[in-house]
């Protein structure tokens, strides 16, 4: 178009590209899109402004998205109840609760009072923050302004109420939607069955998902790997083997979250026979497993002593895809500690370095008490340094058996000054 001449871009030419650059996350782009407007003597308006100003708050670029809204007032472009929302909904990310509040009375003062979708981001904030509570007042001002709160207002109160522990009064928000008729969502059942399932309340959960059919609602995955999880986490292994049968039976393909939740739950259920015949028949039917799968079972080995197994499923895995991560290593250097085998711990743990997978904080904390339970107390002392040079902190575990020892004159009192500042 430019290059032709005769077909100029206007505003909304330039707006669908800079929605399009904000979608993928590119923000800088949109932004010297609208620069380029400027300079093609072609006027931004509100919806150039509000798609930026949104698409930095969701980035929790929230210095960004004020500066633009504040050149968006000083160029006399007046500001909408979605510019308002996108800032309030930014500022709530990173928890500046006055500072949603004095957004929200600026708002109200300019005559652009909240709407919906206003009233939706601090319902859902609030409820995030365990505030259920100042979320019902919301809810009933919103009423009292008569805007009627929708599925999504409900959603994020009944998920409020799972995640504080009170299924009654989620049972009732729930009931509440399904007397109102077409409220009630896949999500809500989602919401309710996570929320039974936390509570370990697996026969209301599934009393749940078999109601969904009564709604004409169909479960997706998210259902049945919710459902799954509960099952194995209450110790109902055959419930949930028959629920991930009827879930490939009803065309819902597992995803690999799901033979995470069944791979975990079979190893918390200490069916290790069983996850290992399981995990021959995923890679040999070509299935794209990630590490998660494959640290979950070398854990539940090493739990179970069995490190022979675990360190044959560790060294397959230098020839495959996923490679190990820090975690993987980890979880081995802890089997290895456990099993008192502190040579081959220590040899583990150069080879991270060596292979450029290098270690966390959480993996010196690990060998470091490692050694010390096995009273190879020096050795950890040598490895608390290295771990202070590399930047890292001693955790609550660490510094409980380090102070056990400063009482025999075994540690260095400055180090143990620093080990206690550090946690």
């Amino acid at each position: 178009m430019l290059q032709a001449g005769h077909c100029k871009p206007n505003v909304f030419t330039f707006n669908t590209l800079i929605k399009g650059f904000c979608m993928i996350g590119n923000n800088i782009a949109a932004i010297q899109l609208l620069r380029k407007m400027e300079e093609g003597g072609c006027e931004p308006n509100t919806v150039s402004y509000n798609t930026i100003i949104h698409s930095l708050c969701k980035d929790t670029l929230i210095d960004e998205a004020f500066n633009l809204f504040s050149e968006m007032i000083s160029r006399g472009i007046a500001p909408t109840v979605v510019t308002y929302t996108s800032l309030i909904q930014g500022v709530c990310n990173i928890r500046q609760w006055k500072q949603a509040t004095a957004l929200l009375n600026e708002m109200v003062s300019q005559g652009i009072f909240p709407d919906i979708h206003t009233f939706n981001v601090l319902v859902d904030t609030l409820c995030k923050e365990g505030m259920v509570v100042e979320a019902e007042t919301v809810v009933e001002t919103m009423i009292q302004r008569d805007i009627e709160p929708d599925v999504i207002t409900y959603n994020s109160l009944m998920d409020g109420y799972c995640l504080q522990g009170e299924m009654d009064e989620a049972k009732h928000v729930f009931h509440l939607m399904v007397s109102k008729g077409s409220l009630v969502n896949v999500r809500s059942c989602n919401i309710l069955i996570n929320g039974y399932c936390k509570q370990k309340k697996t026969d209301e959960a599934s009393k749940i998902f078999q109601e969904m059919t009564c709604w004409e609602l169909v479960p997706d995955t998210i259902t049945f790997n919710t459902l799954i999880d509960g099952f194995y986490k209450a110790g109902r292994i055959q419930e949930a083997e028959k629920l991930f049968s009827e879930m490939q039976d009803c065309g819902q393909l597992p995803a690999v979250q799901t033979y995470n939740i069944i791979v975990d739950g079979l190893c918390n259920n200490q069916q290790l026979s069983t996850v290992l015949e399981l995990l021959r028949d995923m890679e040999g039917n070509k299935l794209e497993l990630d590490i998660v799968v494959y640290n979950t079972i070398i854990e539940g080995l090493c739990k179970a002593g069995k490190m022979d197994s675990a360190i044959d499923l560790f060294s397959g895995l230098s020839s495959k895809h996923p490679q190990p991560d820090v975690w993987t290593h980890k979880i081995m250097i802890l089997g290895f500690c456990k099993g008192g085998l502190l040579s081959e711990a220590e040899k583990l743990f150069t080879e991270m370095k060596e292979k450029g997978c290098s270690p966390n904080g959480c993996t010196y904390n690990t060998v470091i008490r490692g050694f010390m339970n096995n009273s190879e107390t020096s050795r950890a002392m040598e490895l608390i340094q290295e771990m202070r040079e590399r930047g890292f902190s001693a955790d609550t575990s660490t510094l409980h058996l380090i102070v056990g020892l400063s009482s025999k004159d075994t540690v260095d009192p400055v180090l143990l000054a620093w080990l206690k500042d550090s946690v």
